[in-house]
């Protein structure tokens, strides 16, 4: 499934910026490279597992999010040296992160909710509804992440150990970010006996066991409705 391998070569690249800069010290500029993979690779996955049929809405956040994207790298070029203290660069580059990283996980969000409303009612397995309510509500919360940035001292490296307020607005955001990390991942990797739990009571009305790409092929087919 093209959409699927899209989104992980996008959840390959972000780990990479970060590993990148925060332990072999690429600046952050190297970060930034891979991040606009992986949140362009979320979006061409939002777009090609629910907007088929509505490729020109679709197409419209696509571009806005790689116009914001290449903003950022921009940014980052041009004011690395200088914004770690000057609060005005600082603040423009962050101001112009919080719509970028909102947009892409709120079209995830949001598109999975929707979803989620159009299959509840369908005789589908409980965890597969489960599913989309853990991407929805995982990508909303990780899409808030780049709040905490406005409160980040200038003079301290974000994530010093050394200052409480760079401590702990490294700590908001990776709760944020390991709160997404695992929905996602539960979402698509479910282990059995949690798939038993989300389905105690269920009750196929017809006997025919569907394969996990008869049950993605079915959703289409309502999401297309």
């Amino acid at each position: 499934m093209n959409n699927l391998m899209i989104l992980g070569i996008g959840f390959i690249a972000v780990p990479i910026g970060f590993i990148g800069n925060f332990i072999f010290k690429l600046t952050p500029i190297f970060q930034e490279y891979f991040v606009f993979i992986g949140f362009v690779s979320a979006v061409l996955f939002t777009n090609m597992t629910f907007y088929k049929n509505h490729m020109k809405k679709a197409n419209l956040i696509l571009l806005i999010v790689i116009i914001l994207g290449i903003i950022q790298i921009i940014l980052f070029h041009m004011f690395y040296e200088i914004e770690i203290k000057r609060n005005f660069q600082y603040f423009l580059r962050v101001s112009l992160d919080l719509p970028y990283v909102f947009l892409v996980f709120n079209w995830l969000g949001l598109s999975c909710y929707r979803a989620y409303l159009r299959l509840k009612d369908q005789d589908i397995e409980p965890w597969i509804k489960v599913r989309y309510k853990l991407i929805a509500m995982s990508s909303i919360i990780f899409s808030l992440h780049s709040i905490p940035e406005f409160f980040q001292p200038r003079d301290i490296r974000w994530g010093n150990p050394n200052d409480p307020i760079s401590l702990i607005i490294f700590g908001i955001t990776a709760v944020m970010a390991i709160t997404y990390a695992i929905g996602f991942a539960l979402s698509w990797f479910m282990p059995k006996w949690l798939k038993s739990y989300f389905n105690k009571g269920y009750e196929r009305s017809i006997e025919k066991e569907y394969s996990e790409e008869e049950l993605m092929n079915l959703i289409k087919s309502q999401l297309n409705k």
